[in-house]
């Protein structure tokens, strides 16, 4: 069925009215095609758009990638210049995906300030670059704790023949935020980082200090830390330190009066490779590794909230 003129024109109009309406409301240094756009989790309206930059622009005839990013604005409808920016973990965790988490954490904040959330270079929008790590047998029986040398030659093999791996650092993700800040026209950014975003934050703020009002960072990751060589320490001091909370609490006490024992008898268990599980899609029962509920473990330490749950 044909389409009449009114609605043919509305469908070509639309992009450039919203790019005209945010060009007005956070001046828009530059040209950029925004889309009305629905982010799982929001209910308020949000602007979806991308840049184009070059993997690697030291050399210009490298490919293209696309820089996607969203913007959650003002409830008020009259944001100041600097917006919020997460940076997530990872590396790899993509930050549209789960700008929910943000606009109900940071809600105070957001009420005259835009929520900028961009996914970096090789993650989520962003010509994410995808392993199935966790679905090679082959992996699974190489490293069994958390990552070795050996599984790099797999995992080159994994990746896109096309991309260009060593560009996935720091410095490029800073160079890309930057050039969406100067995209959109925005001031000064308020960046809210957490575990490897920490190092992005670092990056950007060393390259770009005056691009920069303020600074969270949460389970900070040095930049003269070699990683993970610290990880199995700091996750074992964290562990003592929940186990003593635990035991200074009257409560909590009597609810776990033996937890260091028992966690203790579970790790025992699983370092035998006798405890089994079952697994959606699996027909059979799989080996439950000690190494993999050991990182499960790890993630859970980052807070005093989440650490709670490993004593229960």
């Amino acid at each position: 069925m044909a389409l009449p003129p009114s609605c043919i024109v509305s469908s070509i109009l639309l992009p450039l009215v919203l790019t005209a309406v945010a060009a007005g409301q956070i001046g828009y240094a530059l040209p950029v095609a925004l889309q009305l756009c629905s982010v799982p989790g929001i209910e308020r309206s949000a602007r979806c758009g991308a840049i184009e930059v070059l993997e690697n622009p030291d050399r210009p005839g490298s490919r293209k990638l696309e820089i996607h990013f969203v913007v959650i604005p003002a409830v008020n409808g009259h944001a100041r210049p600097d917006p919020i920016v997460p940076l997530l973990g990872g590396p790899g965790e993509a930050a549209i995906e789960t700008g929910e988490i943000f606009v109900d954490r940071l809600a105070p904040m957001l009420n005259d300030r835009d929520l900028l959330l961009v996914d970096q270079g090789g993650a989520g929008q962003s010509g994410a670059l995808r392993c199935h790590f966790f679905h090679l047998m082959i992996l699974l029986k190489v490293c069994r704790t958390y990552f070795c040398l050996r599984v790099w030659r797999v995992v080159r093999r994994i990746w896109p023949l096309h991309a260009d791996v060593t560009q996935y650092w720091y410095r490029r993700f800073a160079d890309d935020l930057e050039k969406v800040r100067r995209t959109l026209g925005y001031g000064e950014l308020n960046l809210f980082a957490g575990s490897y975003g920490t190092r992005a934050a670092q990056a950007f703020v060393r390259t770009y200090l005056t691009s920069v009002r303020t600074i969270y960072l949460g389970s900070v990751v040095p930049i003269d830390i070699a990683l993970p060589l610290p990880f199995a320490k700091a996750a074992q001091s964290a562990l003592e330190r929940t186990f003593v909370a635990c035991e200074s609490d009257a409560s909590c006490r009597f609810a776990f009066p033996h937890v260091r024992d028992e966690f203790s008898q579970i790790m025992g268990r699983l370092a035998s490779a006798r405890v089994f599980v079952k697994v959606p899609g699996h027909a059979r029962t799989v080996a439950l590794s000690q190494g993999r509920v050991a990182e499960w473990f790890r993630s859970l330490l980052y807070r005093p909230s989440s650490a709670a749950r490993c004593l229960g």
